[in-house]
């Protein structure tokens, strides 16, 4: 069949695109040295920075030349952050980590991209990453365990915000995660037992508090538990002859 100049096929293309791409096909087909190039998929379409575009392709063009500068992979993330531009702002956190090592302002505004995205697996690697470079730090535990949280993975959720708690025992708002993850799991003697030593370990004002000493008597009620052996230290033994052998 004829296909005449202005015509359009009937899957909607038009004479000169049908032409252009047969060209396209005849070459690739001819040629073996691009025939990969030809077969590679189409790219996504570059994300709009708007008026942020030459600075963040200023940016990307420094770190193609000095991919470890940290000054600058940070600015450029922000820049991505900033825009919206949550999948680049992954690739550059991957990227940096992937030739000169984890960086932790990269891998914090990677979990905050993802998590406001909603993208949950993302989220949590940038978690775990950060609970790796810093095991001491709670705030990454606690990312790690709402992460998990999103992921409907509650067991691990609890694991991760005990972590938390044991670095942190005075923080109320890690205490309330915790307490959370054991009412939906149903461990009432583990809820008891962190409202029990955050009462040990927070500020007088927090821990004396009427609404902790309601949940803490409410909860001591209504559960049986095993007696925690290092739940209330023993008023008889000095502090002295504690430290004794």
């Amino acid at each position: 069949m004829t296909v005449r100049e202005g015509r359009v096929t009937q899957d909607g293309m038009s004479a000169s695109s049908f032409r252009s791409a047969l060209r396209l096909a005849v070459f690739c087909l001819s040629s073996g040295a691009v025939l990969g190039a030809c077969s590679k998929a189409p790219e996504e379409p570059e994300f709009d920075h708007g008026l942020k575009k030459p600075l963040v392709r200023k940016l990307r063009e420094e770190l193609a030349e000095t991919p470890c500068d940290k000054a600058k992979a940070q600015q450029l993330a922000q820049l991505l952050l900033d825009t919206g531009d949550m999948k680049g702002l992954t690739r550059v956190t991957d990227t940096f980590g992937e030739k000169c090592g984890p960086n932790i302002v990269l891998l914090q505004l990677a979990y905050t991209a993802n998590a406001r995205a909603g993208e949950k697996e993302l989220a949590l690697k940038a978690a775990t990453a950060l609970v790796a470079a810093q095991p001491d730090n709670a705030s990454y535990h606690v990312w790690r365990g709402l992460s998990l949280e999103a992921l409907g993975r509650t067991e691990e959720t609890a694991a991760e915000l005990q972590k938390a708690f044991d670095l942190q025992p005075g923080q109320r708002p890690i205490l309330n995660s915790l307490v959370k993850t054991y009412d939906a799991l149903g461990k009432s003697c583990e809820a008891l037992a962190a409202y029990q030593r955050f009462v040990e370990s927070a500020k007088p004002s927090e821990a004396k508090s009427a609404e902790v000493q309601e949940q803490l008597q409410e909860r001591a009620a209504k559960t049986s538990c095993p007696a925690q052996e290092t739940a209330t230290p023993d008023a008889s033994v000095t502090p002295e002859a504690a430290a004794k052998p």
